[in-house]
């Protein structure tokens, strides 16, 4: 039986953005294993890496300027086909393997920039367009 947990805050924001990004370009939505098999794949984690470094060079700048401009998901509701897969997950109840993927995210980017990510830091990474195109493909 799957372990659920919850998460809240940017990080729920930047799973939710990545289902519905996924959803639209492709027209099926990703279960939440499917998300997290994608998040640890090497070439995502690396990808996610640079936009951390990206991300807190920009902070360490204060610069005001933000390179994401995506606006927060946008739910629908169709009665005719019934509940979507991740019905749980837009309450903030997840699956343990995203978890487990946002923990291999983090101990990841700590050990290739030596510092380990906020929560903000790493969903706004996460919802970069470059990101989720990739994690789209």
């Amino acid at each position: 039986m799957a372990e659920f947990i919850r998460i809240e805050g940017s990080i729920k924001d930047a799973i939710l953005t990545i289902i519905r990004y996924v959803q639209v370009a492709t027209g099926v939505e990703p279960t939440q294993d499917e998300i997290a098999e994608m998040l640890k794949s090497y070439f995502i984690l690396n990808e996610v890496g640079n936009q951390v470094k990206y991300q807190l060079k920009k902070a360490s700048k204060k610069d005001d300027d933000d390179q994401i401009d995506i606006r927060g998901p946008f739910w629908t509701l169709n009665l005719m086909t019934g509940p979507g897969k991740n019905v749980l997950a837009r309450a903030g109840v997840l699956n343990n393997n995203i978890r487990a993927a946002i923990q291999a995210a983090r101990e990841f980017i700590k050990k290739t920039i030596g510092v380990e990510p906020s929560d903000d830091i790493l969903a706004r990474s996460l919802k970069s367009s470059f990101i989720l195109s990739e994690i789209k493909n």
